[in-house]
């Protein structure tokens, strides 16, 4: 079950989430080996093969870091898409995404929660229900994505 904490540091890290995902799987496929020499006792034996490939594929497909990195990225972008695509006028549309992108998504934040309301023409607790509204979708899809995780381990 996700927490609140951690849905609101999925939100937070989206904008740099391709950047962490980039660099686990850089992490991955290049370890650090300091002094690795491997021209020792006269070089490479010519029959050995090399599962190094494999050995890569299957440490990405299995490395849980990256996994939940992927459905943090997932959760925030189906709920961020549901924002934009919703017609109607309900607690996820387009100024919840403007309130969202205000709050955690811009780099520096230039509005509080007062002039976000008067950008979006909602009162200042609206905004922070909205706010919160959001926050509990990407709770629930987190979550949904962990419940996910662990059927298919079993």
């Amino acid at each position: 079950m996700a927490t609140r904490d951690e849905a609101i540091q999925a939100i937070k890290d989206y904008p740099i989430i391709d950047k962490k995902i980039h660099d686990r799987r850089e992490e991955i496929l290049v370890p650090y080996n300091p002094f690795e020499d491997e021209n020792i006792d006269g070089g490479r034996a010519q029959n050995v093969r090399n599962e190094s490939l494999e050995h890569s594929v299957e440490q990405l497909e299995m490395d849980p870091v990256l996994k939940y990195l992927y459905a943090e990225e997932k959760a925030v972008a189906t709920v961020l898409s549901q924002c934009i695509e919703k017609q109607v006028r309900s607690l996820l549309d387009k100024a919840t995404y403007d309130i969202i992108y205000e709050f955690y998504l811009r780099e520096t934040q230039i509005y509080n929660a007062e002039g976000i309301g008067k950008k979006v023409h909602l009162s200042r607790g609206r905004v922070y229900a909205r706010k919160d509204a959001f926050i509990a979708e990407v709770q629930k899809e987190l979550t949904k994505r962990d419940i996910r995780e662990t059927n298919t381990l079993k």
